[in-house]
């Protein structure tokens, strides 16, 4: 839903769950996406966000869905006011 436009407080309504629960869900998203743009491990991305490897792939089953090249990837984590650099 966030990919489609929604705020947190319309996400929340519609899913009964509240605005906290949701931005926790999104901020562990946008790790996610960092994680999988700097082509960490998951049993890494396990370590670093304290979450299980099926909640992980989840989230990671969803990048690939919404973020099959590099580039929407790249746009939409800006557009949550992340910059991204270079990995060398």
């Amino acid at each position: 839903m966030a990919l489609q436009g929604l705020t947190i407080q319309e996400i929340a309504r519609r899913i009964y769950h509240t605005p906290e629960a949701v931005d926790n869900y999104l901020r562990l998203f946008d790790r996610v996406l960092l994680l999988r743009y700097y082509r960490v491990p998951v049993s890494a991305m396990m370590r670093i966000t304290g979450h299980s490897a099926g909640l992980l792939e989840k989230h990671l089953a969803l990048v690939e869905k919404h973020f099959p090249d590099e580039e929407p990837l790249v746009s939409y984590v800006n557009s949550r006011g992340i910059k991204l650099e270079k990995s060398s």
